[in-house]
């Protein structure tokens, strides 16, 4: 049956919609529309409690700047940066690091998955007691064939995100969770063009390469 074991997001509001947190292992679809609504911003608290093994980041849709990852408390001596030419390369990339064993979290940038493939994922972020991120650049999440443990959609708040569960190890679609961070990031304001631009994530982007 499924695993219902959770690890915390370290947003109090999203642990409780979610009872507990993200899963523990497996695959989970995160459709974030375009890059940089602070899709980023939601996984640094977990991805900063995660020192014991690595994380790996495969194909992020900007250069990653290593000093405002380390102002995250993400540890860089166990974060891994692997770039790819193409999609297979990238999925390939994230079966061998989950194979591996040694990484805790990985997210993977990707436009597609097939089901054979979310399911080669799905299993070997299981069995080797991984969680696995794959976001992609559709507003709206993959069809319910896809074997996933969670899918969820994001779409930008003025001073966060609103989060729809579109299934969820068992859990189906709820009202959505807006996921408020600006205790954390005070520094995020309502800005005034709110009706033309998505809020931008000044965290994630641009980032550039040290």
């Amino acid at each position: 049956g499924p695993d219902h074991r959770r690890q915390s997001s370290f947003y109090p509001t999203l642990d409780t919609h979610l009872q507990g947190g993200w899963p523990q292992t497996g695959l989970v679809e995160l459709a974030c529309g375009p890059a940089g609504i602070g899709e980023l911003r939601l996984l640094f608290p977990l991805l900063a409690q995660a020192q014991l093994r690595l994380q790996v980041w495969i194909n992020p849709p900007a250069e990653l700047n290593g000093q405002a990852l380390a102002q995250h408390g993400i540890d860089l001596s166990q974060t891994l940066l692997i770039r790819c030419q193409n999609p297979q390369q990238a999925l390939w990339s994230a079966e061998q690091s989950l194979n591996s064993g040694c990484c805790s979290h990985l997210i993977l940038w990707a436009p597609r998955l097939t089901a054979p493939q979310a399911k080669r994922l799905q299993v070997s972020a299981k069995d080797n007691q991984a969680l696995m991120f794959w976001l992609h650049p559709q507003a709206e999440p993959s069809t319910s064939a896809l074997p996933v443990s969670a899918r969820f959609s994001l779409a930008p708040l003025a001073t966060g995100l609103r989060l729809q569960v579109h299934k969820y190890q068992g859990q189906w679609a709820q009202h959505p969770c807006q996921v408020d961070m600006h205790a954390m990031w005070p520094s995020l304001a309502v800005p005034t063009h709110q009706a033309t631009a998505p809020v931008n994530n000044i965290v994630a982007l641009p980032l550039k390469p040290r």
